[in-house]
């Protein structure tokens, strides 16, 4: 084996894979988009073998564009977005439905049902996190109670990665970062599954695999039929891999107490780095993917962030989407170009940033919603654009805000992904939280986590501190005051707006049932 790299990140809508050398540079990406399954408001699905055909697909590109022999790859690692329920899979490992993916929302009975059963504090005080549909222990209550037919056939419940890597290698497994996001059968402080409360929940231990693994662990290596779907050399060490955001964090370096990476993709993770555990049930807690035996990420994020402002391209957005096609530029670019022409504020204007109906940590409200406030006949689209940006931006602040509250520290904030590309948004956002922000423009995201995994778990590289020799310089974006100011007075309105409208959003949703 040779010393190149390899790191895949299974997201929502494509999977990215890159290829880089030992010294942390990139030799070749390739990505592949997909759909996601949404039958209902408030649910979204994904069938595993559209993950894993992404995978292979993009993996096959990479060492083509390479022109690499595969036998020079040191080792592969996979991260992937949080799979809910975990897919169902039986005894011959077949999926048995879509899996129920982090952003469905569809389990708010099995909750209540929780919650009067069980009760919020044992579920905090066993598992450290709380009871909400994000939550997988709660979406394997639906499949039980709605589709026992499928249940009744359950062998293993599987991790995205964790599949994949069982499609690469045979071998099953799953990583701490992966078991504690479930919620409700783990305690990431103490490193064990909760087996009392999954009793009495009612989710066999039997589901899952005995053994725990870091996400740098080698749990298998590539099989001849594995390196047939991907191209990668029989032999090839692979790594457990782990969720996408803290892999994402620690792509950008976030490895110390204190540290914040904020993930802007279809949905905003802000990942906050600690060295010790200041859980609060408001924040989503787990182990990070480095350091995982002693160190911990707590999540707080807004559901639609991408996935809003894609829906704003292809809804109100299509002269900017003819004029990008015409220009050869990206929609995104001339919406960002008519946003800059706004001022801060967009004259009044505030969003309210939940659009798939319903919200997790810190909110943890089964029925917000997406809300225009203010509206007038001098707002133009580019206002209702650049207050979309801002409605993200105010709920970043409201995550961080309950973070310090939490006694979380805030000794660096870093913005990466997709989003973070866009000018304006990151002027925001510096703007709204009053903090000044980092960004690497040359991020690559959370494969580059899984590429420094590889490295790591193999021996090629020394350890996880190789990630910031691997980085280039960041911009740091400093808070302009004046926008600032301005930005303080419209989120305290935005704060009071979503105190304000929440016994409609319930009054609405029991309205839309009847």
């Amino acid at each position: 084996m040779g010393g190149f790299l390899l790191g895949s990140d299974i997201g929502t809508s494509a999977t990215k894979t890159i290829l880089v050398d030992s010294e942390g540079r990139e030799v070749a990406s390739s990505t592949a988009e997909y759909g996601v399954i949404t039958l209902k408001t408030g649910w979204a699905e994904q069938w595993p073998d559209v993950w894993f055909q992404a995978l292979c697909q993009t993996i096959k590109d990479v060492v083509k564009k390479a022109s690499i022999d595969p036998r020079d790859i040191a080792g592969y690692c996979v991260s992937s977005l949080y799979g809910g329920s975990g897919i169902p899979c039986d005894r011959e490992m077949n999926p048995l439905r879509p899996c129920l993916i982090w952003a469905d929302r569809r389990a708010t009975e099995e909750c209540r049902w929780i919650r009067e059963n069980i009760g919020e504090e044992r579920v905090f005080k066993e598992t450290c996190n709380t009871i909400d549909p994000y939550y997988g222990y709660t979406k394997m209550l639906w499949i039980k109670r709605n589709e026992p037919q499928v249940w009744s056939r359950i062998h293993q419940l599987v991790t995205p990665n964790a599949y994949c890597v069982y499609r690469l290698t045979g071998e099953m497994s799953v990583d701490y970062s992966s078991i504690g996001n479930y919620g409700g059968i783990f305690n990431p402080k103490e490193r064990r599954f909760a087996e009392e409360l999954m009793r009495d929940l009612g989710i066999p231990r039997s589901f899952f695999p005995e053994k725990i693994s870091m996400s740098k662990d080698v749990v298998g290596e590539i099989t001849s039929e594995g390196a047939e779907l991907s191209g990668l050399a029989k032999g090839t060490p692979v790594c457990a891999g782990g969720i996408d955001a803290p892999m994402s964090a620690l792509g950008v370096g976030a490895l110390g107490d204190g540290e914040l990476a904020m993930m802007l993709g279809t949905s905003v993770c802000n990942g906050f780095i600690q060295d010790e555990p200041r859980f609060s049930p408001k924040l989503i807690n787990y182990s990070h993917v480095a350091y995982d035996d002693r160190k911990f990420y707590s999540f707080a994020g807004i559901i639609t962030a991408g996935y809003a402002i894609r829906w704003f391209r292809d809804n109100l957005g299509s002269v900017e989407s003819m004029l990008a096609r015409e220009a050869g530029l990206s929609a995104y670019s001339i919406l960002d170009m008519e946003a800059e022409r706004v001022p801060a504020g967009s004259d009044g204007l505030i969003f309210l940033p939940h659009m798939m109906v319903g919200e997790r940590a810190p909110w943890w409200d089964e029925y917000v919603r997406g809300v225009f406030f203010g509206l007038t006949l001098n707002h133009t689209k580019a206002h209702m654009y650049r207050s979309i940006l801002e409605g993200i931006a105010y709920a970043i602040r409201y995550c961080v805000e309950t973070a310090l509250e939490t006694g979380i520290p805030l000794r660096r904030a870093i913005l990466v992904n997709g989003g973070a590309r866009s000018r304006v948004w990151r002027r925001i956002i510096t703007d709204v939280l009053n903090r000044d922000v980092e960004y690497l423009a040359a991020s690559i995201g959370a494969p580059y986590g899984d590429a420094l995994l590889a490295g790591v778990g193999t021996g090629i590289l020394k350890g996880y501190e190789v990630i910031n020799e691997w980085l280039t310089s960041s911009e740091t974006i400093k808070p302009v005051q004046e926008a600032a100011l301005k930005y303080g007075q419209l989120y305290r309105i935005y704060k009071r707006l979503y105190e304000a409208l929440r016994e409609d959003f319930k009054e609405l949703k029991r309205l839309e049932t009847q």
